[in-house]
């Protein structure tokens, strides 16, 4: 170990002097304080002002909160601007709170139709919200405030799949009159008998047809499907032929393009679990779907129900059809992240059979994802299906890859992988080295960090903030001080930002060696 002196720190400290300066943040003249007091606002001004800033939502959190701040009175519209806005941020609570300010009698803003649906769709979805969503409905009839499908359609689910469920659902049906004019009755009926199916009262759901056929509403062929299903499940063999005789005499076929409007409004307001259900619902029927559907489906589903998500796609493929690249991508996220690399794989081996990847960057999503799943060795056949093709194989492909046999210690494929990329004439880039080196530095492999290190540079590749400090870590950790200091200084000569970000990670790594206190 090196003596301990303070003329290595001052060494240190000389070298890091150019930096004082440079690194520091400047404030340009022309840019206001944070402490700068806020405009004053007029009530049309301020309306004005939020909807420029409505899409952002914590420009728009600071903008009500210097609105109620200075008390400024806020007019019915900009209310409902902020109501719409924080609904679509997923700010429910708030957007309760401005809707329950907005008057029920002024005739110059009425309730707004659009606003009133969503927040009535979103508080009957929302756990324990439903007597919320019922005082919204009772303001929205009060108001004369025309439903919509989905609004009523989502709020009818909910309350339909509670224990008094039926009766509360046909008092709603009676009350809603003229108003439910822009309502299509027949989707509705199909979300009130799958929301009870679910919830395994299969009587109520066929009473509830029934009931609601008597009203005027009618149910189509989905509806009388899923109370059949439902009987199915059960192994009521006898209620399930009784529900397929009433289809045929009874129901109508269901209209694509309606469900498809449905569904398409329902993911718009992030409405996961109804669009899940109800366009599962089609699919599991047999009913036809558009492709767009099933894509958009497939990436807003993942967030929510994986394998729901996943089955989407395996009926789009069991058609002949490709999820786009984008939804893909979702989905193999979510299938990563919920450890289902098994099933992401049985997805991504069908897809490839069937010609699915065109090009390199296909198959660079592929192997992307299976590194992150840590199936290397599928990773790695796909990489050489790519080479049979004589496609050039992507540097990101090795890239991913080589992190995935890192991070499962696969040191010597790594290294195997790294010599046949030079075989392949496909360069090492930056992100190439980063992973070897911190790698190497985690298990202490001082000469192969070294080595690699030299190699960039001979390589042309210039090291950035990240490989700097693992080096510079390392070296302290062994006690090679001077050597230390020489690699700062070559980052100081590469770059002063590079050097700034790598000074306060080498004076950490000193102190944690004992330097400082007596030095």
């Amino acid at each position: 170990m090196a003596p301990r002196s303070s003329t290595f720190l001052s060494r240190v400290a000389d070298a890091a002097r150019p930096l004082s300066v440079s690194a520091r943040p400047r404030l340009s003249p022309s840019c206001p304080s944070h402490t700068a007091a806020a405009p004053a606002f007029s009530p049309p001004a301020f309306h004005t002002h939020l909807a420029s800033v409505a899409s952002h939502l914590p420009s728009l959190l600071a903008a009500l909160s210097r609105a109620r701040a200075a008390r400024l009175p806020l007019l019915p519209v900009t209310r409902a601007l902020a109501a719409s806005a924080l609904l679509r941020h997923g700010r429910l609570p708030d957007a309760l709170a401005h809707f329950s300010l907005l008057p029920d009698s002024d005739p110059t803003a009425p309730l707004p139709v659009p606003l009133c649906n969503s927040l009535l769709s979103a508080l009957a979805s929302s756990t324990g919200s439903l007597g919320h969503a019922r005082k919204v409905f009772d303001r929205m009839l009060a108001g004369a405030v025309e439903l919509n499908t989905v609004g009523f359609g989502v709020f009818v689910n909910a309350a339909g799949r509670k224990d008094d469920g039926l009766a509360e659902v046909l008092r709603l049906v009676d009350v809603v009159g003229c108003q439910g004019r822009r309502v299509n009755r027949s989707v509705v009926v199909a979300m009130l008998v799958d929301g009870m199916c679910r919830e395994g009262r299969i009587e109520d759901a066929w009473r509830a047809m029934d009931e609601m056929r008597l009203r005027g509403w009618k149910p189509d062929f989905l509806a009388y499907r899923i109370v059949a299903e439902g009987f199915r499940v059960q192994g009521r063999v006898e209620e399930e032929g009784r529900i397929l005789k009433q289809k045929r005499k009874l129901g109508v076929a269901p209209r694509k393009d309606e469900y498809r409007e449905c569904v398409l409004v329902l993911v718009s307001n992030r409405l996961f679990r109804e669009a899940k259900e109800i366009a599962e619902a089609v699919v599991l029927g047999d009913f036809p779907i558009d492709d767009d559907v099933l894509n958009i489906l497939v990436g807003s589903v993942s967030e929510i129900d994986v394998d729901g998500a996943a089955m989407f796609c395996k009926f789009m493929m069991g058609k002949g059809r490709f999820p786009s690249t984008e939804m893909l991508a979702h989905l193999c996220e979510s299938l990563c992240k919920s450890g289902k690399g098994d099933e992401m794989w049985e997805i991504l081996r069908v897809l490839l059979d069937k010609g699915y990847c065109r090009n390199a960057r296909g198959y660079h999503l592929v192997v992307s994802f299976l590194g992150k799943a840590g199936k290397v060795r599928e990773a790695y056949d796909v990489l050489k299906e790519v080479k049979k093709k004589r496609l050039e194989p992507d540097i990101s492909s090795y890239n991913s890859l080589m992190e995935a046999l890192c991070r499962n210690d696969l040191l010597r494929p790594a290294k195997k992988l790294w010599d046949e990329m030079f075989t392949s004439g496909c360069s090492p880039n930056l992100q190439t080295y980063n992973i070897l080196i911190t790698k190497f530095t985690e298990m202490g492999e001082s000469q192969e960090v070294q080595q690699l290190f030299d190699h960039m540079f001979q390589k042309g590749v210039a090291p950035d903030g990240a490989t700097y400090t693992s080096f510079i870590n390392m070296l302290c950790q062994e006690n090679k001080y001077e050597r230390a200091l020489e690699v700062f200084n070559k980052s100081w000569m590469q770059d002063a930002g590079v050097a700034s970000f790598v000074l306060s990670s080498f004076i950490l790594a000193l102190c944690k060696q004992g330097w400082g206190k007596n030095d």
